[in-house]
């Protein structure tokens, strides 16, 4: 599947007689050849893989542009590293350091694992909470902008399901999993929304809101019965 050509292009002009600058999209060519570069590496490594409803690439793709909205001066390495968020699920930590590293510098690599490592905070929320969530305050603020981005697009496509769902019962007890972090989305809100832009803070916490509600919903609801 090939991705919409307006995907990594400039935003649309708001609508209304005043005009104002649009504002370009960070994936808009001509792009920085590191983040030609994440793309190539990211197209390769994501083929087959589908997050959120759709190729892998393309959530990869809306992280990095929501990202670019709210730091439009985020600096190449950040937006390349955030091309490339989810390719050590995917790959072995060498193969990845020798390609990220080469093609794309070590700025990008380091930036890069330090995203993925949320995934110990994460691991640590579950028996420990409050050291999880220390670990969280502790993040540079483009590294939680990064995540921060990343939760608004899932949890965006994950609640949008739930909207337009004919038996909402049967969607969130399909969705467990999802439910049982929502706990730790209101701590990493918590933890990183001082840090966070502001737009970007009221964002993901429009939808960890929604998404507490949707928590209580699936408590409430009688047991499922699967058809």
């Amino acid at each position: 599947m090939s991705l919409s050509p307006d995907i990594t292009g400039p935003s649309s002009p708001p609508a209304g007689p005043i005009r104002r600058p649009t504002r370009r999209s960070v994936l808009a060519p001509p792009r920085p050849s590191v983040v030609d570069a994440a793309l190539a590496i990211a197209r390769r490594w994501c083929a087959g893989h589908v997050i959120d409803g759709a190729p892998a690439l393309a959530h990869a793709v809306r992280v990095a542009v929501l990202l670019g909205r709210h730091l439009p001066d985020a600096p190449p390495p950040l937006i390349a590293a955030t091309l490339l968020h989810d390719i050590p699920d995917y790959t072995g930590p060498d193969a990845l350091a020798a390609e990220v590293g080469d093609r794309c510098g070590t700025a990008t690599l380091v930036t890069l694992w330090l995203i993925h490592g949320e995934h110990i905070a994460m691991d640590q929320y579950r028996h420990d909470p409050a050291a999880a969530t220390r670990r969280l305050t502790l993040l540079r603020p483009d590294i939680a902008a990064t995540l921060a981005a990343d939760k608004v697009i899932s949890l965006s496509y994950v609640l949008g399901g739930a909207r337009h769902a004919p038996d909402v019962h049967a969607y969130w007890a399909d969705r467990r999993a999802f439910l049982l972090l929502v706990p730790y989305f209101r701590d990493f809100l918590a933890a990183t929304a001082p840090h966070l832009p502001d737009g970007l803070a009221d964002q993901l916490g429009d939808l960890v809101r929604e998404a507490g509600r949707a928590l209580v919903l699936a408590a409430h609801l009688p047991a499922h019965q699967p058809h």
